[in-house]
């Protein structure tokens, strides 16, 4: 019995040693830091003017934006990538616009798409015969590619206007 009480104390005795290791002590309150000021001669750093980002722009093929089967569908051209690190404000903004124009369009190729495949369908339907997979794949790629290249774009303005920000404000 009293070897059990023993063990038993010893435990407490253990386990209270343990829990003053992972006590923690509070730190000291920081002290106000004052503004820096540059001794007298020295300069401040010069601007970091940086420059080609890169950012995913690879082209589709060919064959994915132009017209196939007679679907009178062309996808639209993706815009130019700006650099944001160089450009200037007005050539930003005009890539905002160009991507707001692009998107639209690219909507619009996808409605034309989506109509193309459901209008051979209905004639498939009305001929009693099975639809041609092969195009519904094609022009389902045609689509996705064209989702693709509106997330690119997007993405390639966010780059510009994010390097615009970071750096390219007084850079050229």
């Amino acid at each position: 019995m009293l070897k059990r009480i023993g063990t038993g104390m010893v435990l407490v005795a253990a386990i209270a040693a343990a829990g003053t290791i992972f006590v923690a002590k509070a730190a000291p309150d920081p002290r106000p830091v004052a503004a820096a000021t540059l001794p007298p001669g020295d300069k401040p750093f010069a601007r970091i003017c940086k420059s080609d980002e890169i950012v995913d722009a690879r082209p589709d093929p060919a064959w994915v934006g132009q017209s196939f089967s007679g679907d009178n569908c062309q996808a639209p051209r993706m815009p130019v990538a700006v650099d944001g690190f160089t450009a200037s404000r007005e050539q930003v903004m005009a890539s905002i616009a160009d991507m707001k124009r692009y998107t639209v369009a690219s909507e619009s190729f996808q409605r034309c798409v989506r109509g193309f495949v459901a209008s051979r369908q209905a004639q498939a339907d009305r001929d009693k015969k099975p639809m041609n997979m092969s195009l519904v794949i094609i022009e389902n790629h045609r689509v996705i590619a064209s989702e693709n290249n509106k997330k690119k774009v997007a993405d390639r303005v966010t780059a510009t206007i994010n390097a615009f920000n970071e750096y390219g404000s007084g850079c050229g």
